[in-house]
């Protein structure tokens, strides 16, 4: 499986952010050290920031924070807050019968485990880590 560029950038800057827990980064800064192009980037901060997990500030000295500590946001909240359709746990229903196949059961239990991993992960895990922008691009193959 593999995530949007939306949730892969969403992680970068929430990472970005995680990393500088006492100032704030201007949009423009966080583009341009994680690579992610600046007009998308705001869509995914303004929806960061409806999910509470960022404010912003505007201003000389504005930009964003965390909204709160780093240990706890977890990456399916991230994940949610732009939509990624992993971070649900998304539990397809049977077929109109009624029944699941055992193929369906098992890709449903699957799902299940790893909406409960995603949401085990820290973001303070993630950035105590040295993780670096290819690497995030590296683990949604593997995700």
């Amino acid at each position: 499986m593999k995530l949007t560029k939306k949730a892969e950038y969403a992680i970068k800057a929430m990472v970005a952010l995680g990393r500088n827990p006492h100032g704030r980064l201007t949009i423009y800064s966080i583009a341009a050290a994680q690579k992610i192009p600046k007009k998308f980037l705001e869509q995914i901060l303004l929806a960061l920031k409806a999910a509470g997990l960022v404010t912003s500030q505007a201003g000389p000295h504005g930009g964003y924070q965390l909204a709160r500590p780093a240990a706890n946001i977890s990456l399916g909240d991230i994940l949610q807050a732009v939509n990624e359709p992993l971070a649900r746990g998304y539990i397809r229903p049977g077929r109109r019968s009624g029944v699941a196949s055992p193929l369906e059961n098992v890709l449903a239990e699957i799902r299940q485990c790893l909406s409960q991993r995603i949401h085990a992960v820290s973001l303070a895990e993630l950035t105590a880590q040295e993780t670096t922008p290819e690497q995030v691009e590296e683990l949604m193959w593997y995700i």
